[in-house]
């Protein structure tokens, strides 16, 4: 499915997007994500013309298929970093409803978060738990310029405490839940996003249906961390 959702004047060309991506590509053996679906050229191409291109990836035995998208956007790295590790942040501009750190603290990682996403009237709200992993490395090898972050979980862990056990009570968690978004500086002052989610939204809905949803979601979902970037994330710019 593709957007033509305008993120951002910026004035890379698809040449230039493809020699930045080129250039990079030995990180990616190092990546914490090795299952992240891959992104053909054709959508590079498609996000340096303002677009934002998205798909789905079948696995093998998994009914859920995993949603990706790709961006650029007029943020400098360091400050899109500061918006998607800003979890309260994200509260007032996603369609979460709440959010608590149970393990680690904000802004940093390891930390294990609790999320709650309200849905339709017809279908009983998600929640799930998930730990939040950097990749060091990749950044300490790029001086900043590509950096990576992962959540996962396996949907067996509950909170039993404190206000995001109320909420717990109140929806279904996931199965499971797992992605990550990998940050690409381009030229100092926008970034190349790609970003991914797999997850099997338990209950009674079927999980193919949903993965389409989530691969729906993600032009306005990375428009909305991007706005967050730009008016001022909680987390320190670094």
């Amino acid at each position: 499915m593709l957007t033509t959702l305008l993120m951002c004047a910026h004035a890379a060309t698809p040449e230039e997007v493809l020699a930045r991506v080129s250039e990079i590509s030995p990180l990616r053996g190092d990546r914490l994500t090795q299952g992240a679906p891959p992104i053909p050229e054709e959508m590079y191409r498609e996000a340096a013309a303002g677009k934002v291109p998205t798909g789905l990836m079948s696995v093998e035995g998994a009914a859920a298929k995993k949603a990706y998208g790709v961006a650029i956007v007029d943020v400098p790295i360091d400050r899109l970093w500061a918006a998607i590790n800003d979890d309260a942040g994200k509260l007032e501009v996603t369609r979460l409803s709440y959010a608590e750190i149970l393990e680690g603290s904000a802004c940093s990682a390891p930390r294990t978060i609790f999320q709650y996403l309200p849905t339709p009237m017809v279908l009983a709200d998600r929640w799930w738990v998930v730990d939040i992993a950097y990749n060091h490395p990749v950044s300490e090898a790029s001086g900043g310029r590509v950096r990576e972050m992962r959540w996962k979980s396996d949907g067996t862990r509950k909170p039993t405490t404190g206000e995001a056990a109320t909420w717990a009570e109140r929806g279904v968690p996931l199965e499971f839940n797992e992605g990550a978004w990998l940050l690409i500086d381009l030229d100092g002052s926008s970034t190349l996003i790609e970003y991914f989610t797999w997850s099997d939204p338990g209950g009674n809905l079927p999980a193919g249906l949903v993965s389409s949803f989530s691969a729906g979601g993600i032009s306005r979902l990375l428009e909305d961390v991007a706005q967050l970037a730009r008016s001022g994330p909680g987390c320190p710019i670094q």
